[in-house]
């Protein structure tokens, strides 16, 4: 997640959307959700290669597409990401046309369907997620790959041991600033692990 949106910030730059047409003004990238899913992790030392490509623009949102290339050339990681902006001092959304903000997106037909929403099973436990410094980024909020970072921890450790991480979606509702906490609602059932709250939602499977 770290380095997907590595790879989003870079290609932003390149086509000439980057830091003076967005965070310069005040307007922020943020993630509104994001969906992966592994044919399997790369090996210690394994030379891969991030694709990022754009698809096509709706309106306030920016798909995104990620393929991780081992070094036959195959794809072991496959997402999608759904980016909009929001104003670093309101919130609010940001309309990019308004904004002169345009990303010309290319789709082949075969990219991974985003995820819209993730149906909750009954969850019973609970656990609390702090805003701390460590967490946050430039946007002032919990970065997304610390969401996982925080999901992972919840995921019991026989799982971690015998298990892999094959798939993990998740849809953002409102950004979890700093300083917040924030009451994670969470559970499993199969080889599936569930969180919400009213900020966001998340599953992981694993095999």
């Amino acid at each position: 997640m770290r380095l997907f949106q590595e790879c989003c910030i870079a290609h932003t730059e390149q086509l000439g959307m980057g830091r003076k047409m967005t965070l310069d003004r005040g307007f922020l990238w943020v993630i509104a959700s994001v969906r992966y899913v592994v044919t399997r992790w790369p090996s210690y030392d394994e030379k891969i290669v991030l694709r990022c490509y754009p698809g096509a623009t709706l309106h306030y949102f920016f798909p995104r597409h990620l393929e991780v290339i081992d070094e036959k050339g195959e794809v072991i990681i496959r997402a999608t990401g759904i980016w909009t902006l929001i104003d670093e001092t309101s919130r609010d959304f940001i309309d990019p046309k308004e904004n002169g903000i345009h990303i010309e997106g290319e789709e082949t037909g075969n990219e991974l369907a985003p995820a819209m929403s993730i149906p909750m099973p009954p969850l019973s436990l609970s656990q609390t997620l702090h805003a701390t410094y460590s967490l946050v980024d430039i946007n002032g909020h919990v970065n997304n790959a610390k969401y996982m970072d925080f999901l992972c921890d919840l995921v019991e450790q026989d799982d971690l041991e015998s298990k892999v991480i094959k798939e993990f979606s998740f849809c953002f509702k409102k950004e979890i600033q700093y300083g917040e906490s924030i009451e994670i609602k969470w559970g499993k059932s199969a080889n599936d692990y569930f969180a919400c709250c009213p900020n966001f939602s998340a599953k992981i499977r694993l095999i």
